[in-house]
């Protein structure tokens, strides 16, 4: 048999899930224990708005839903602390002190903390602590994937910058207002035709064109037959060079035009002259004009069915008038047959003059409505663009680059040529022989003069075909590809521009992020210590009920409570 000593040693293990069942079995709780429970708060919350909450801090931090039997135990005693004179005759407390030692014995008669003890570890355990983990793991996953995305989105940011900088630095801008720069830029196009026309006009390009030359009248051309002519186009600019100015081309000047018309110029306000404006100096007077309406007195009929209408041949006039005769004369006469056809219109005054020069050029109008400073805009843009076109480099123009380049890529690919026949090895005791028969012309050029023609045309090629070059010449030619290129530039600010406020969008979201995981990680922990209590609390009170006897609160309570020392 074993000793009492030993039985009453033994640990009593109870799984936390069924403490609140294994309470009211054994008859430690009543069965009502929830009811009673729902009264004693609904008297908690009275007594709580009575509460002097300036006696303790601790009473600020409270709520009463969230106010149990250690919560009210703890009130109790600082309310003792705070009134020790406050009894009655009877020996016991008054005032808020002895309300809530009211609710100290209500909880505690019956046991009835231990069910809301059990109750709130198994809420906890299961459904709270839980959540709580799972939403400050959220938040920090959440945080990572923010951190992740910050870099990713300062890593573009650099990228677009950098891209933006280049296209710039290709271009020569610094980047602070795109289009004036792009226009000044533009400026820089004389220097390099300039040097174009220089690499043209040196001595390597000259001997590359003479040998060309010889070579195509050596080789293919038949005998008492002239040679055609070759590189016309880069003579041309070796003996007439085109000027070095740069200026707008037409799409500027429509933009002009336009920007007149948005002032409320234009050139139908311009030319809409009121017609009642202009003197035509046409005076007649109806009195001077003999309508010869009245009786008309009937002649002989001539027999033609006509009546007294003549028939006139036109042939017949036409023959017998004069070529110097005057337009206006006043008397015209034929005869025919003996009979004259008289046609005076001396009775009628057909003095149309003009003697306001005003009508007769453009430029003499003169405006009741508009100043002569719409005047001489309308003006300064009908003479504007022959000038422009008349100073401006034929280089600018793509038809004439594009002939000189013909003639350059043909004597480059020429070049090419005789250098690779040169240099093959294979062919080389042909060309020996070849060069021997040839003229003297052909014979003084070697491998090395070659390298150093084609090297001289291929920069000339380079200077006209450059990425640089072409864009500089189609800003000043395309006022489309100059707003295209802007667009296209200012699109990489922007999009550098629009990550670094998405940063400022990612920071206020860490902000937020942050402040919750700071308001979750207190009430992970205050559900952890009360839980941590209330087990305390229920193992002692189960071990004084049964004679000291240990008594342990088993099941996934311990492991939570365990992990969360760990951490």
């Amino acid at each position: 048999m074993q000793n009492p000593e030993d039985i009453r040693n033994l640990p009593i293990d109870i799984t936390f899930s069924r403490l609140g069942e294994w309470l009211v079995d054994r008859k430690r709780i009543p069965a009502d224990w929830r009811k009673r429970l729902t009264s004693i708060r609904a008297r908690i919350s009275t007594a709580f708005a009575s509460l002097p909450k300036e006696i303790d801090p601790y009473f600020h931090t409270l709520y009463p839903e969230g106010i149990g039997y250690i919560e009210a135990k703890r009130i109790y005693d600082i309310l003792l602390r705070s009134n020790l004179e406050s009894r009655n005759i009877f020996g016991r407390l008054s005032g808020a002190a002895g309300v809530w030692e009211g609710m100290v014995h209500a909880f505690e008669k019956d046991h009835i903390y231990l069910g809301e003890a059990a109750h709130i570890m198994i809420q906890n355990v299961n459904y709270e602590i839980p959540y709580q983990k799972k939403q400050v793991q959220k938040i920090q996953q959440q945080l990572v994937e923010l951190e992740r995305k910050e870099a990713d989105i300062k890593r573009n940011a650099a990228l677009s910058a950098a891209k933006y900088a280049e296209a710039c630095q290709e271009l020569g801008l610094q980047g602070n207002n795109v289009r004036l720069e792009l226009i000044e830029t533009a400026k820089t196009l004389p220097s390099i035709f300039s040097k174009f026309l220089e690499v043209i006009n040196s001595d390597s390009v000259f001997r590359a064109m003479e040998y060309y030359s010889n070579f195509v009248r050596d080789a293919h051309t038949e005998k008492d037959k002239m040679p055609w002519a070759v590189l016309i186009n880069i003579r041309d600019v070796r003996e007439n060079p085109p000027c070095l100015n740069v200026s707008a081309g037409s799409d500027f000047l429509d933009s002009t035009k336009v920007q007149l018309s948005a002032h409320g110029t234009n050139m139908s306000e311009i030319m809409d002259v009121p017609a009642d404006y202009i003197d035509w100096d046409i005076s007649v007077d109806s009195s001077q004009i003999d309508w010869d309406i009245g009786t008309v007195e009937e002649t002989d009929d001539t027999g033609n069915g006509l009546g007294p209408y003549e028939i006139v041949d036109a042939s017949e006039i036409l023959q017998n008038i004069s070529p110097t005769a005057a337009v206006g004369s006043d008397l015209i006469k034929k005869e025919e047959d003996g009979l004259v056809l008289e046609m005076s219109a001396s009775d009628i005054s057909w003095d149309i003059c003009v003697e306001n020069p005003q009508v007769d050029t453009v430029e003499d109008f003169i405006f009741p409505n508009k100043g002569m400073e719409s005047q001489t805009s309308v003006l300064e843009t009908k003479t504007l663009t022959p000038e422009i076109k008349e100073d401006r480099s034929q280089l600018l123009e793509t038809e004439y680059r594009n002939k000189i380049l013909d003639d350059l890529f043909e004597m480059k690919a020429f070049l090419n040529q005789r250098l690779l026949e040169l240099k093959n090895e294979e062919t080389l005791s042909l060309q020996h022989q070849v060069q021997a028969v040839a003229p003297i012309v052909l014979q003084q050029y070697t491998p090395d003069v070659i390298q150093a023609m084609l090297s001289n045309v291929s920069s000339a090629i380079s200077l006209l075909t450059n990425r640089k070059t072409q864009d500089l010449i189609m800003i000043l030619n395309s006022k489309r590809f100059l707003d295209r290129l802007v667009s296209t530039l200012e699109e990489k600010k922007h999009h550098e521009a629009k990550l670094k406020e998405g940063l400022k969008d990612l920071a206020v979201k860490r902000m937020e992020l942050q402040n919750s995981l700071s308001s979750f990680w207190p009430k992970e922990e205050a559900a952890l210590a009360k839980t941590r209590e209330l087990k305390k609390l229920c193992e002692s009170s189960l071990s004084s009920m049964f004679d000291g006897r240990p008594v342990n609160i088993i099941g996934e309570i311990n492991t939570l409570l365990s992990s969360s020392i760990t951490v």
